[in-house]
C-alpha cells in the first residue's frame, strides 16, 4: 500500500472547481483500482513520514499554499510530485488590465508592440513569485501536468528538464453522468437545447467577453457556476451585460448531478477562457451530449482533436461563429467516444501509481 497525501489549496471545498473534481476523483479511483491510499489536506503540518510515503501537491499558481506545503515535504524527507494546473497567464494579464493608462495605450500603440512591452514589464514585476514558482518546482520529484502542451509551457517558462515531466490526462465519470437525466433540469427551468456555460465566475473563464459576443442570440443561454466574493463586480457586470441577450438564466453553483442534467438538456457547451489547462466542463458536456465550443488558449488538439468548435477569447467574432455553428449542428458522437476511449479517471489513476511507484523505486 502507498499512502500518498494530496497537498491542496485551502479553500478546495468551500470554493470549489475543477481541482475539487479532480482531487476527489483521483482519490477515489486510486483506492478502487490501486493499491495507494489517499489523505486529502491544504495544511502543511499534516506532513510526517510516519503517515505518508509521498506528498502529491496541487496548483502552482497557489505558491503561498505550496511553498510550505513542498518544505514540510522535503524537511521529513519525503518525496514531492506536482500537478501544476498551469498555463502562461501573460496574455489574461494583458486583455484583462484595469490599468487606466494601459486603456488608453491600446487605444493608441499597435496591439502586438504593446503586449510585447507589457509582458516584458509584467515579468519583471513577477520575477519573486516567478522565483518562488521555480524553486518548486525544481524541488519536486516529478512534474505532472495534463497534457503535453502543459508540460511545454513548463519547460518553455520556467526551463523545465523534460525528463522530469509525465503527463496525467484529465478524465471524466461516466457512472455520474450516466445517473444524470436531462428531464430534471427542463421541469425545473423550462429550458431545452440551450447554449450552457459552466464555471465560477472570473475574468480569467470570459464570461463577460462570452456574453457581449452573444448579444441577441437567439437560443436561450444559462450560466452555472458559483461567485467569490472577490469576483462579484464582475459578476454584476455579466449580468449586465446579458440585458442585450432575449433569455438568459444564471444559476449558482449546483450539485454535481444537477450540472450533468444541465448539460444532457443543452445543445452546446462554451468555454471561452483566456486559458484552460484541460477545460474539464468540456470534456463532460461532450460526454453529455453536447456540441462543444472551446478556448484555443489550452491544449484542444489532444483532448478534443477536430471534433469540436475552438474560438480564440480575443476575437469576439469567432466565439459568435462557433455558437451559432455548434447550435445549428446535429450532436455528434465521436468526441464523447474518444474521450470514453482515452480519459477515464481509471486511466489516470493507472498513470498516477506507476508514477507514485517510480519514484519510490528511486528513494530506496
Amino acid at each position: 500500500m502507498i499512502r500518498v497525501l494530496f497537498a491542496c489549496r485551502p479553500q478546495i471545498f468551500e470554493v470549489p472547481g475543477g481541482d475539487t473534481v479532480q482531487l476527489l476523483k483521483m482519490q477515489q479511483y486510486l483506492k478502487t483500482s490501486t493499491d495507494v491510499d489517499v489523505t486529502i489536506s491544504p495544511d502543511p503540518s499534516a506532513i510526517n513520514r510516519n503517515n505518508f510515503d509521498l506528498v502529491h501537491a496541487f496548483n502552482l499558481f497557489d505558491i503561498d499554499s505550496l511553498e510550505p506545503q513542498v518544505a514540510a515535504a522535503k524537511q521529513c524527507g519525503l518525496p514531492v510530485l506536482l500537478t501544476t494546473n498551469y498555463w502562461n497567464p501573460l496574455e489574461f494579464f494583458f486583455e484583462t488590465s484595469h490599468s487606466l493608462f494601459h486603456q488608453i495605450a491600446r487605444s493608441l500603440l499597435p496591439h502586438q508592440f504593446l503586449f510585447n512591452r507589457y509582458c516584458r514589464q509584467k515579468r519583471n514585476r513577477m520575477q519573486s513569485e516567478l522565483e518562488r514558482q521555480r524553486k518548486v518546482l525544481e524541488a519536486a520529484s516529478l512534474i505532472l501536468p495534463n497534457s503535453v502542451g502543459e508540460g511545454c509551457e513548463l519547460q518553455r517558462d520556467f526551463g523545465l528538464p523534460s525528463e522530469k515531466v509525465s503527463v496525467v490526462y484529465n478524465a471524466v465519470d461516466f457512472d455520474d453522468i450516466a445517473a444524470a437525466d436531462a428531464e430534471s433540469f427542463t421541469a425545473e427551468y423550462g429550458m431545452k437545447d440551450f447554449v450552457l456555460c459552466v464555471g465560477r465566475f472570473e475574468e480569467r473563464k470570459n464570461q463577460l467577453g462570452v456574453i457581449k459576443a452573444l448579444a441577441g442570440l437567439n437560443a436561450p443561454l444559462v450560466f452555472i457556476g458559483g461567485v467569490p466574493p472577490y469576483q462579484r463586480p464582475y459578476f454584476e457586470a455579466c449580468q449586465k451585460a446579458a440585458r442585450r441577450i432575449p433569455k438568459v438564466l444564471f444559476l449558482a453553483g449546483l450539485p454535481q448531478k444537477s450540472v450533468f442534467s444541465a448539460m444532457k438538456a443543452a445543445k452546446a457547451h462554451v468555454l471561452g477562457s483566456w486559458w484552460e489547462n484541460t477545460g474539464l466542463v468540456s470534456l463532460e458536456a461532450a460526454v453529455c451530449g453536447c456540441n462543444v465550443v472551446s478556448t484555443n488558449r489550452s491544449p484542444w488538439q489532444e483532448y478534443f482533436a477536430d471534433d469540436a468548435w475552438i474560438i480564440n477569447p480575443a476575437d469576439p467574432a469567432s466565439i459568435r461563429q462557433a455558437v451559432e455553428a455548434a447550435v445549428n449542428s446535429p450532436v455528434s458522437n465521436a468526441l464523447a467516444e474518444r474521450i470514453r476511449e482515452r480519459f477515464t479517471w481509471s486511466h489516470a489513476a493507472t498513470d498516477l501509481a506507476k508514477a507514485y511507484q517510480r519514484i519510490l523505486e528511486k528513494q530506496i
